[in-house]
């Protein structure tokens, strides 16, 4: 059984530990975050929370893991990375939960500090980089790089020999065509639609759908 500390926000790392709960033997033994944001709060659901720069005088590196749950989302510019560096230059494992509803193919490859949620697949010889959520039901298929610290969100669909840069963000039900290019730190919003390659720090956004000034009860649906 593995001990882990959860760093990110009080909203998200409640739901990734309700998951490693429900889901495997280890054990969730603490949350952490910066200083500034405790205010004043020493527990969270039972646990403690903790400032981050204090966790290796409560929880020394040789025997217990971290999980960074902060994404391509976070407004702080690729801190993400830089809390994930910290804690490995402190000594610390950090931990990668797969869910067991989830498929993820012996030859696909995946880095260090990975969340993959239920029902989310990842085909053969995909290959998920360090710091990458893949939400629930989203789907990698063969053979597609996804660039480290970068956001997938539920039911994102990526084609095959897709590859992307590092810190992106997916939102839900986004649709990436098959051998599209995309750069670094590039949003792609829910529901759209990627057919073509997509340079660093392009924002896509879907065609919004058109509201209707009709009586609702003479559709013939």
């Amino acid at each position: 059984m593995k001990k882990i500390i959860l760093f990110g926000d009080t909203g998200f790392f409640a739901m990734v530990a309700a998951y490693i709960q429900e889901d495997t033997t280890d054990e969730v033994v603490a949350y952490t975050v910066d200083a500034e944001f405790l205010a004043g709060r020493t527990n969270f659901e039972d646990r403690p929370l903790i400032p981050f720069g204090q966790i290796r005088e409560w929880y020394p590196p040789e025997s217990y893991e971290v999980l960074v749950t902060l994404s391509a989302a976070v407004k702080k510019k690729h801190y993400n990375a830089v809390v994930i560096e910290r804690v490995r230059a402190w000594g610390y494992r950090l931990y990668s939960f797969v869910h067991s509803s989830a498929f993820v193919a012996k030859s696909a490859t995946l880095g260090e500090n990975v969340l993959i949620f239920p029902h989310a697949v990842v085909e053969p010889r995909a290959s998920i980089h360090e710091g990458i959520f893949v939400r629930s039901g989203a789907y990698v298929s063969h053979d597609t790089s996804t660039g480290a610290y970068s956001y997938i969100a539920p039911r994102v669909a990526f084609s095959g020999y897709v590859e992307t840069g590092p810190h992106c963000f997916f939102g839900t039900n986004a649709t990436i065509r098959d051998r599209i290019s995309i750069g670094r730190d590039v949003v792609v919003g829910t529901g759209a639609v990627v057919l073509k390659n997509l340079p660093d720090e392009s924002v896509l956004k879907a065609a919004q759908g058109t509201l209707l000034d009709i009586d609702r009860f003479k559709l013939k649906l």
